[in-house]
């Protein structure tokens, strides 16, 4: 609000100045225009709900009915200009804030986007490793099945795998647990 009324001041000043240099220029219009500011400033520290006090209006030295008319139209034309000033200011404080709240929400959306991508990277990370598993559970089957055909039933190895091999449901259940544990153990 202060940038506002700096700006209606710079504004209106030099013309106040080139208006007290032509002898037109009465002493009710310059009064005019300082009870239009005082006016003006009181509305302001009213709408701040200000805790300062306005200071009272100046009387007009020469209350002219042709002194009013101009008067009259210098306060609409400056009030006008006030109230564009004001509603530009305005305008750019909300679009400061739509800004502000698009960019938010464009984080976001990003955030939740990495996330969703983190998530199906880890889906996929899932899946590769229950297809490996898959996979080497199918190859140590083969092996197993190999590795039976090939057992002599007759030999030592044969006749322990026998025994072991009874509290399973088949044969190639215990001979692929028998290969697993060989395999861990390093034999």
């Amino acid at each position: 609000m202060n940038d506002l009324l700096a700006q209606l001041k710079a504004e209106f000043e030099p013309k106040r100045e080139s208006r007290d240099n032509k002898p037109s220029q009465t002493a009710a219009e310059s009064a005019s225009m300082d009870k239009m500011l005082d006016e003006l400033r009181s509305d302001i520290e009213s709408a701040r709900g200000g805790s300062s006090t306005p200071s009272p209006p100046k009387q007009s030295v020469n209350n002219t009915p042709a002194g009013d008319n101009k008067s009259n139209k210098g306060d609409r034309k400056y009030r006008e200009r006030l109230r564009t000033l004001i509603e530009q200011d305005y305008q750019m404080q909300a679009r400061k804030r739509e800004a502000k709240l698009a960019e938010i929400r464009k984080q976001e959306k990003a955030k939740i986007a990495e996330q969703k991508r983190r998530q199906q990277e880890l889906i996929e990370a899932q899946r590769r490793e229950e297809l490996r598993e898959r996979r080497r559970k199918a190859a140590m089957r083969e092996k197993a099945q190999q590795w039976l055909k090939k057992l002599n039933p007759k030999s030592e190895e044969g006749k322990w795998f026998e025994e072991f091999s009874y509290s399973y449901e088949d044969k190639l259940q215990a001979a692929i647990d028998y290969l697993e544990a060989m395999r861990e153990t390093g034999l």
